[in-house]
């Protein structure tokens, strides 16, 4: 049996009574090649989930996807900082404004997958894409950096890597000059992304 592609969103979170990744998870779900989960936004869940999906799965790829409330565009993340440094509290009441990650680890990974074929290739379909060297200080960032620690320390041949998107239109209709990204939008991105993984990896579709 070939080995899925593990994909993960997030629940929602502070003010965001809907997450669009975990809408999308919902979506996929389901779907022949991918596994797909919806991981708590708290700072040690997460990555317990991460890890744990890992190890029952034995993905051939792992994608991450959170909500980049403040962006028009998808955007693809290239580096993963060993920092939590947020005034935002996690679902769990966590506040973490400046602490390592992993206090042996290095100061950050990088993205484990083609980020200038991704950004390249989502462009060509004509949606709004960049890549971005933070992810942040908050939840995103930290699954980002747990999820390849684990799979450097075990030294498992995943390739991974973490993508932001927008938020949907009526999340921000009450903001001037906003558009957000429809959810059918922000399908087609993610059924892209894991097209070209399967490509880059050999996969049949």
């Amino acid at each position: 049996m070939t080995a899925p592609i593990l994909l993960t969103g997030f629940q929602p979170f502070g003010d965001h009574a809907v997450n669009p990744t975990a809408l999308l998870m919902e979506r996929l779900a389901g779907e022949p090649g991918v596994v797909t989960a919806v991981l708590p936004v708290e700072y040690d869940a997460c990555g317990a989930a991460f890890a744990a999906l890992l190890e029952e799965h034995r993905p051939a790829a792992a994608l991450c996807f959170g909500l980049a409330a403040g962006s028009e565009y998808i955007k693809i993340e290239r580096l993963a900082w060993n920092r939590d440094e947020s005034e935002q509290a996690d679902n769990a009441g966590v506040v973490r404004t400046d602490d390592a990650i992993e206090p042996d680890g290095p100061t950050a990974y990088g993205s484990t997958l083609p980020v200038p074929t991704l950004v390249r290739e989502l462009a060509i379909a004509g949606l709004p894409v960049t890549f971005s060297d933070h992810a942040g200080g908050f939840v995103c960032n930290h699954l980002f950096y747990r999820a390849r620690h684990v799979i450097e320390t075990a030294d498992l041949d995943v390739p991974m890597g973490f993508v932001h998107l927008p938020p949907l239109p009526e999340q921000v209709a009450d903001q001037p000059g906003r558009s957000g990204l429809t959810l059918d939008q922000q399908e087609r991105a993610v059924r892209a992304l894991v097209g070209l993984l399967r490509q880059g990896l050999g996969i049949a579709a």
